[in-house]
């Protein structure tokens, strides 16, 4: 599973992701028959309606047991290998009813979960699920402008550029906010999938010790479905 190359990310979701490490530990490796009391699903996951040209930064499927909310991270979850170009995987499981999706990374490391889809539980058997999950059009795009900062800012601190829903007040890791955390520089691009209604959009930096963390002044925006507004957005240099 893909990492972010610095400290960029909330704690939250790097407890998440290591609790997945955990978890993909635990899984019977692929290919052996399975047991009279345990099941293998085996399917093929895509990604529908995407560019030409486009490709994720990686894509992954996910198993949730089915009597848990189906996410990113649920309790008993099984985590498949995913073959980065044909999209097979095949996992063996305890023989019980499942949740399968796929979710896949933008440029900018955020990840787009699918629906999951239902696997019954059949004892000694394997069952075929395909599954696939949507690209979904960027809400907002831009770039990202530092001003005044020291020659060596890229080795003091890190930028980000956070989206917050219109209904809750801005600040990074805001409640249902959105990142874009992966390659995020001064004077550099940035991508953020959201969805439809109103957000405030704002970057920011902190320091690498992650003790200050500055903001600029968010833009307010109106996401649609399908639709990508250009932001650029614009932060001062205010010390570390």
């Amino acid at each position: 599973m893909q990492l972010r190359r610095g400290i960029h990310r909330a704690a939250g979701l790097t407890l998440a992701l290591t609790v997945l490490v955990g978890l993909t530990l635990g899984v019977t490796a692929a290919g052996a028959a399975p047991a009279s009391n345990g099941e293998t699903i085996s399917g093929i996951a895509t990604i529908t309606g995407a560019p030409a040209g486009w490709s994720p930064s990686n894509f992954y499927v996910v198993l949730c047991p089915a009597h848990v909310r189906f996410t990113l991270v649920c309790r008993g979850q099984r985590d498949p290998d995913t073959h980065q170009s044909t999209g097979r995987f095949t996992v063996d499981v305890p023989a019980r009813a499942w949740d399968v999706g796929v979710y896949y990374y933008t440029a900018n490391g955020q990840m787009i979960l699918g629906a999951g889809v239902a696997v019954p539980a059949r004892p000694g058997q394997t069952v075929i699920r395909n599954v696939t999950v949507a690209y979904r059009v960027p809400a907002v795009q831009g770039t990202v402008v530092l001003a005044g900062a020291p020659k060596d800012f890229g080795s003091l601190a890190y930028l980000g550029v956070q989206a917050c829903p219109g209904r809750v007040s801005f600040g990074v890791g805001c409640r249902g906010g959105q990142e874009a955390y992966e390659d995020v520089g001064p004077g550099s691009s940035y991508l953020i999938d959201l969805a439809p209604g109103s957000w405030n959009v704002a970057a920011y930096y902190r320091n690498y010790a992650n003790t200050q963390e500055f903001s600029g002044t968010p833009v307010a925006i109106t996401a649609a479905s399908g639709v990508t507004s250009t932001v650029n957005v614009v932060i001062a240099y205010q010390g570390i």
